[in-house]
């Protein structure tokens, strides 16, 4: 099911004016459903008298303890989905954002185009992992790998993870974990698509042309075109064995230069050209994160919640 013949239900919480006109107007084009509070305070009774897909947050608002803000939600509402608003982050600053319960950051002057990815991303997640409960038994291993064209990966809203879906149906993963999961899985898709097989980098967004457009995107649309990158494919495997999850992505693109004696991923972000953001995503959604192969494969590993038998 799309985001397309299913809208989006969000609860828009905006401190700004501005801010909120823009992205307003921005959910009516695309014809999202929407709510809006302009005071943290009225947070709690909207979310009690409605079910959101996501809540968008601004967490930089005056005098608000913006962590305790999102803990205080997710006590309440345990599975609900939230996105941060606020300023461009550190590695550190986003992992504590992550770590008190945001699903997603997003960072003022919001990319609109971003914004649609995310909210795709979150929706057709916590969607999917309803088929998913219906569609598995129980088992006590599991090894799946899938190879994905850029043009498969272009066209699919979410990289499909069914084991992941049928360890939250048993417990071994709640809710949250196994949302995070899936967003870290797809960032880790969507690097190795772009910095792996297309070899983008992220400092050409700040090159904006003539045209208003930034030089990554243009790059990006050349290079989907010309067979030495868009041919070039995504390896996914997952793996759940004793009790923890292995998720490998490997691309077909160069890596980055002297991984060895690199330190752990907080060091590596830089080289994966993966954002403070999208690093943090990753690490706070699993217990491990190592890189392979000169840095074109990606592991996460996420330990499962023992589960008492018979």
């Amino acid at each position: 099911m799309s985001v397309a013949s299913t809208p989006p239900n969000i609860l828009l919480a905006d401190g700004d004016a501005s801010s909120r006109e823009t992205l307003g107007s921005f959910f009516e084009r695309h014809g999202w459903l929407y709510d809006v509070v302009v005071e943290p305070s009225l947070l709690d009774s909207a979310l009690d008298k409605a079910r959101y897909d996501i809540v968008i947050a601004d967490v930089a608002l005056p005098g608000v303890d913006s962590l305790a803000l999102l803990r205080g939600i997710l006590e309440k509402h345990p599975t609900q989905a939230i996105i941060a608003l606020g300023k461009e982050s550190s590695y550190d600053e986003a992992l504590n954002y992550f770590r008190s319960g945001a699903t997603d950051m997003l960072a003022r002057p919001v990319d609109l185009g971003w914004l649609e990815r995310v909210v795709r991303q979150v929706v057709c997640s916590r969607r999917t992992e309803e088929r998913e409960r219906l569609s598995y038994k129980f088992v006590t291993s599991e090894r799946t790998e899938m190879v994905f064209s850029c043009a498969d990966i272009i066209e699919l809203d979410t990289v499909p993870l069914p084991i992941v879906g049928r360890l939250e149906s048993i417990g071994a993963l709640d809710h949250g974990e196994a949302l995070k999961v899936r967003l870290a899985v797809q960032e880790a898709v969507l690097n190795a698509l772009e910095h792996g097989n297309l070899g983008l980098e992220s400092r050409w967004k700040e090159e904006v042309r003539a045209n208003g457009e930034d030089r990554f995107a243009e790059v990006r649309r050349e290079r989907l075109l010309d067979p030495k990158y868009s041919e070039r494919s995504v390896y996914v495997a997952v793996e759940y064995r004793s009790g923890v999850l292995h998720i490998s992505i490997r691309d077909e693109g160069q890596g980055f230069l002297n991984l060895k004696g690199m330190p752990e991923a907080k060091k590596s972000a830089q080289s994966v050209s993966c954002s403070g953001r999208g690093l943090a995503l990753i690490s706070s959604a699993v217990d491990e994160v190592s890189f392979d192969h000169n840095g074109s494969e990606v592991t996460l590993r996420k330990s499962t919640k023992h589960l008492r038998r018979g």
